[in-house]
């Protein structure tokens, strides 16, 4: 049974989206998807028709942006994606300020990474700007399915033995808010990240944030009440 409020003595488990949550992605996700197009023969898409797709599945990312006749390079396409991301996924992507903050502040606690990306990648990413020593936990949808079910989710509480009751899980879609639901969590919206702001209030996290740096304000003043 959850409790009236958050507070940050009731959370034991900060589980965090990546992308669009503590990094800003989306244009080496959108270098890498065009590269992966090139070396299946399709031209280049505008961020404007990618941008929307980060955060699904490489291979229904493909299946979406290669016309009919080509589906079957889905998997060409997106191990193209994977080698060439791993090479240059941090070369305009940045930590956001507000996810700094909140990971100094919450230093004392136990954190984790749940995230559509494969596990590999999600390390590298987090290795390359340093967050490592942050995070207990970084897990990726290694053959599992991907949010909203709750199987990455799952697969961090059981490695924490944390309750579902007694972790929050935090993204910037809403796949994380309903894997977060499903999984018996807290859920946290952030809107700066990938996912629309209307949809994400539609939602009904239990918290929704501007920024992510005011998390520890908002537990501190004994939370929000569930939505």
């Amino acid at each position: 049974m959850k409790k009236a409020h958050i507070t940050r003595e009731n959370i034991d488990l900060f589980i965090f989206d990546l992308d669009g949550t503590l990094v800003e992605s989306r244009s080496d996700i959108s270098k890498a998807i065009n590269e992966a197009l090139v070396s299946v023969g399709e031209p280049r898409r505008p961020v404007s028709q990618i941008h929307p797709l980060i955060g699904k599945p490489l291979d229904e990312i493909f299946e979406i942006l290669l016309p009919r006749q080509l589906r079957h390079l889905v998997e060409e396409a997106a191990e193209r994606y994977r080698t060439y991301y791993f090479e240059n996924c941090a070369r305009d992507s940045y930590v956001y300020p507000g996810a700094v903050r909140c990971l100094e502040e919450l230093a004392d606690k136990r954190l984790a990474v749940a995230t559509t990306k494969k596990t590999f990648q999600a390390r590298r990413v987090v290795q390359l700007f340093g967050l490592g020593p942050c995070f207990e936990v970084v897990q990726g949808s290694d053959d599992i399915a991907h949010k909203p079910d709750p199987a990455v989710i799952e697969l961090v509480l059981k490695k924490t033995q944390v309750p579902p009751d007694r972790a929050l899980m935090i993204g910037d879609t809403v796949m994380d808010i309903r894997a977060g639901r499903a999984a018996g969590t807290y859920t946290c919206a952030v809107t700066y990240g990938i996912g629309v702001g209307e949809d994400l209030q539609e939602a009904k996290p239990d918290i929704l944030l501007e920024d992510l740096g005011l998390l520890t304000r908002v537990l501190t003043n004994d939370g929000q009440d569930d939505a």
